[in-house]
């Protein structure tokens, strides 16, 4: 079964072509374009990680990250600007970097999740991410 993923956008255009790289990657995508309607699928049905997009506003965006931590969800936040987490089961992507960075991010939140379930230690996540972070660091900006 696909893991699936709880896709949060309010775009009309950009939403689709995100939801088509997340299935293509071999997840079960969940769209919706409402915050209400995002914490409906949360308390209703299991998903294994949240995507965000940057048009939901920073007060709705914490709102779902919340739900989701209390339901041991972890999210991956598009944001330009790189705002730092307060939760390690949050992580902000730029969506500048391309899909290739934002497919990995979520991957790697979605392993360090499983692994903190299954009992992985915690040094053993944080080399994880750290290596997520230096494959963004390297892959740069994309270049059109």
């Amino acid at each position: 079964m696909r893991p699936a993923v709880l896709s949060l956008s309010a775009e009309r255009v950009l939403a689709p072509i995100r939801n088509a790289v997340l299935a293509h990657a071999g997840y079960g995508v969940i769209p919706v374009s409402t915050v209400e309607a995002a914490l409906k699928i949360l308390r209703v049905r299991h998903v294994c990680a949240i995507v965000i997009a940057n048009s939901v506003s920073i007060p709705d965006r914490r709102r779902v990250c919340s739900e989701g931590h209390d339901r041991c969800v972890p999210s991956v936040v598009l944001d330009p600007y790189d705002q730092m987490a307060d939760d390690q089961s949050e992580l902000h992507v730029n969506p500048l970097d391309g899909p290739e960075a934002f497919l990995d991010a979520l991957a790697t939140l979605m392993q360090r999740d499983h692994d903190h379930r299954t009992g992985l230690s915690s040094e053993t996540a944080k080399l994880l991410i750290d290596d997520a972070s230096r494959a963004k660091d390297r892959s740069g900006p994309q270049r059109a």
